[in-house]
Order: structure tokens, then sequence, then C-alpha cells
């Protein structure tokens, strides 16, 4: 399990998902990752952010899916240690499981 990001860009890419995260409707933990839902403006940023999260942190699958007019971004992972990434990215708590 690794990010293949280097630190500047791992930084600049925390800081995004902080910038999405803070205009959310709902942010949830579950036991295998966490569900953000996003005002459908934000549609294209978040395809975007979680194409780019997908490709450098291989251990997570990320879904991103419109409904009833709103973003949902589904982050999950089957690694134990991803379990934390996906915290920091959701800015959920790490659910138990």
């Amino acid at each position: 399990m690794a990010c293949t990001l280097g630190v500047n860009d791992a930084e600049r890419q925390i800081d995004e998902w902080a910038t999405l995260r803070s205009r959310a409707i709902s942010a949830e933990a579950h036991p295998t990752g966490a569900r953000l839902v996003l005002p459908a403006a934000l549609e294209a940023d978040a395809r975007d952010l979680a194409q780019r999260e997908a490709a450098c942190c291989a251990f997570l699958s990320i879904q991103t899916t419109v409904v009833a007019g709103r973003v949902v971004l589904d982050i999950t992972t089957d690694e134990p240690d991803g379990r934390a990434v996906i915290a920091l990215l959701a800015g959920t708590p790490l659910a138990d499981g």
C-alpha cells in the first residue's frame, strides 16, 4: 500500500480534498471507507479529483455517481491501513470495522 505522489503533489491534493469537503452536504464514515455527498455543481471537480486520487493510491476504490441531483463519492478500501487515508481525505473519523 503506497501513494505514488511526491510530497508537494500530495500536499496539494490533500488541500484539494479539504476544499471539496468544505463544500460537502454530508460526510459519513462506514467500516470500509466513507461517503461524501456534494452539490451537483461540483461534479466535474469531484470526478477529476477522484480520478487523480485513484491513480496515485491504487489501494483505494472511488466511485462517483449522481443521485437525486447530488454527487456521491464512495471511497473504500480492503486495506486496513487505507482506512486512515480515507478518513484524511473525507474528513471523517475512522469507523469501527
